[in-house]
């Protein structure tokens, strides 16, 4: 039975406003070298980054040329972090002076086929993912005295929050692989020129664009509108280029922050190739619905990651923002700091009254932890769990950069024990490769959230954002639902909280065309509400093919959750090499391979991908040469919200004319400076 206890409404997470991470041991996206070997031959001669980002979503491509100065030929094996909610779904190798796209097999075969190819000298490439640490490219061979040409491309869905955009350019690595730490090096220099240029389309007035830690470099132009007549659309051109030297080592991140007066609304984004093709859709929610403000005290609990990989100035930073944290507690307020890496230890010796003797005590043994050992994150959490006091607001703050390696660590243990508690757990995750798809799970399965960070982000920015969401009460248990048409095959299939700010994405699938009804309800104050609109189906809409790629990410991300925690089984694998085979896409159960072209047809190897990206490559092309085109199918035809009676409560749209909850004041890419280290929840009580 659940024990019942009170949720925290005022949480302090000043400990993630100042971890600004610079691990001693930091390893970054780049060509992979045996610590072993002296033969140094490969490296990178060019490195170009060129991103699009229009209508939710991201496509990245990069292109890269290594170069082999030695007297052999050999094998060079490129490796970068896993972007979130991402998979990559183009592989090119240039052989012969031609482009030749990779095609996506069962994991295995692929393998069988590149290794084949490799050994008898031809020209071949595989892309690999690498569960949720790193994608790795491997070409056979650079061959000596020449270069050799890959492109890769990857998509991924975008949320805007707050108001805010964010994209991460992943490249530094988070250091949790200890045995390829052991064994490899990366490679990270780029010998003659690094490009990265990025092209923003935005259908809603932007208030400011910015890369931290590259303002005085990056070239920020906003275009000309191409489409005054409709009053719709920006677009802005990014660029940063290093001709020598550049280093693949730190992460870059773009923020783009809406108008204030952009409205809560409805974007419905559809990809139909003809009359009788099935469809598929993205769905964007953006709420207005009013939510309002908590303040309560609280007991609160840091859980402190203090393994081997948050040496270097990392646990020096994080120990000072705990300091800052308790300094800025009231003194009825209780604090907790459990630590953890070998094991776990109740680091405060139970609660501690927030008083300035008791703050300034503490803070001088907190500066003194050691980062060291392994992950012990059951027992961390286990040992924060117990011991909470039912008379009192609590709340958990989880603050790691690593991945459970002692003690039980597979999902469904973690899982079943954040089940007997009835609380919220908050997880803020630190740098790449980490168990994004664990921390994301136990973080919606109590109702709370996830939050990464990178090592290159605008920190206070970021604290912006999650403090703003806890001070203010939440949408519980949102669904979206559609009638009129036939949809089908939605994913994903449970959405949750949706916490100030917060988008609710969705993709399916419809056959047929004409109007549906789309209908978005959550709790808010315990009441149940519902919003509607009308929308429409095409007969034709080909300018988003890439939303089957999307569609199918989503669903393979919802049944390696299953697999994560219930198990693998030959049914629940092949569903996801069926997902990724069918959209070339690359999982931990499929591959990309390429071989020339006569091999290809050789090996019966269908061109299925070489089809999808031409046409996504077609699509692209009109596109860029269109202005921006808004998808929101909500104005002016919405039934507005009603009560659990069905009593309307406003009018003039969905969400009644109102805004996007934003962050509305002060300065800075993303919001104002912070001020106070107050953050408010709501008991989950309270919903019912």
């Amino acid at each position: 039975m659940k024990q019942k206890i009170k949720h925290m409404n005022r949480l302090f997470f000043m400990t993630i406003f100042f971890i600004v991470i610079m691990l001693s041991n930091v390893q970054a996206a780049g060509l992979l070298k045996s610590k072993n070997s002296i033969n140094d031959s490969i490296s990178m001669k060019s490195h170009h980054v060129n991103v699009t980002i229009n209508n939710g979503f991201a496509r990245t491509e990069v292109d890269q040329v290594f170069i082999n100065t030695g007297d052999r030929d050999l094998e060079a094996t490129y490796t970068f972090p896993v972007p979130k909610k991402a998979s990559m779904s183009e592989l090119s190798l240039w052989i012969d002076g031609r482009e030749v796209i990779g095609e996506v097999l069962e994991k295995g075969t692929a393998r069988k086929i590149y290794e084949d190819q490799a050994a008898k000298g031809e020209d071949t490439a595989i892309a690999e993912k690498d569960d949720y640490k790193t994608f790795n490219i491997i070409v056979s061979p650079v061959r000596s005295q020449n270069e050799t040409r890959v492109r890769l491309v990857y998509y991924q869905p975008l949320e805007i929050d707050l108001n805010i955009g964010r994209y991460v350019y992943p490249l530094e690595e988070g250091g949790v692989d200890e045995e390829r730490i052991s064994f490899w090096s990366v490679d990270d220099s780029v010998k003659s020129s690094f490009k990265f240029d990025l092209q923003l389309k935005s259908a809603f007035p932007l208030k400011d664009v910015r890369l931290p830690g590259y303002q005085n470099r990056a070239i920020i132009h906003k275009a000309e509108n191409t489409d005054k007549g409709n009053g719709v659309g920006e677009v802005y051109s990014i660029s940063l280029d290093q001709l020598e030297g550049a280093s693949l080592s730190s992460d870059i991140v773009l923020y783009y922050r809406l108008d204030e007066n952009t409205p809560a609304r409805v974007e419905l984004v559809p990809y139909k190739a003809g009359k009788n093709s099935e469809g598929t859709f993205m769905v964007v929610v953006t709420p207005g619905a009013s939510l309002q403000r908590i303040s309560e005290g609280t007991d609160w609990t840091f859980v402190l990651d203090t393994s081997g990989s948050m040496g270097g100035n990392k646990i020096a930073t994080l120990t000072d923002g705990v300091c800052n944290v308790i300094k800025k507690m009231n003194s009825q307020d209780r604090f907790r700091i459990v630590t953890f890496n070998n094991s776990a230890r109740d680091f405060s010796g139970g609660y501690i009254q927030a008083t300035q003797e008791n703050v300034n005590r503490m803070a001088l043994q907190v500066k003194k932890i050691q980062a060291g050992g392994g992950t012990a994150l059951f027992e961390g959490l286990e040992r924060a769990y117990v011991g909470l006091d039912a008379d009192r607001t609590s709340g958990i703050i989880l603050v790691t950069d690593g991945v459970a390696n002692i003690g039980p660590s597979k999902q469904n243990e973690l899982l079943e024990l954040h089940r007997k508690y009835d609380l919220r757990l908050f997880t803020f995750v630190i740098g790449n490769s980490v168990n994004q798809p664990l921390l994301d799970a136990l973080a919606k399965e109590s109702g709370g959230f996830a939050m990464n960070i990178s090592t290159s982000d605008d920190m206070i920015g970021r604290i912006i954002q999650a403090r703003a969401k806890m001070r203010h009460e939440c949408i519980y248990d949102a669904d979206i639902k559609f009638s009129g048409e036939k949809v089908k095959m939605l994913t994903p299939e449970k959405i949750g909280n949706l916490y100030m700010g917060q988008q609710l994405v969705k993709f399916g699938k419809y056959s047929g065309t004409g109007s549906l009804e789309v209908k978005f309800s959550g709790k808010v104050s315990g009441e149940r509400k519902v919003w509607t609109c009308q929308a429409y189906f095409p007969e034709k809409d080909a300018d988003n093919p890439e939303l089957e790629r999307l569609w199918a990410l989503s669903r393979i991300d919802e049944e390696m959750q299953v697999i994560r925690e219930k198990g693998e089984t030959p049914g629940r694998r092949n569903k996801v090499v069926d997902l990724g085979t069918q959209n070339s896409l690359v999982t931990d159960y499929t591959s990309m391979v390429v071989v020339k072209e006569s091999a290809m047809e050789g090996l019966g190897i269908r061109r299925n991908n070489a089809n999808r990206v031409n046409t996504e490559r077609e699509a692209q092309a009109i596109k860029a040469q269109q202005p921006v085109h808004s998808y929101r199918v909500d104005q002016n035809n919405g039934s507005g919200s009603s009560s659990g009676q069905g009593q309307k409560q406003d009018s003039g749209g969905m969400f009644g004319n109102s805004r996007s909850h934003d962050i509305s004041f002060g300065t800075g890419p993303v919001g104002p400076i912070f001020i106070g280290a107050a953050y408010w929840l709501r008991r989950r009580k309270n919903r019912k």
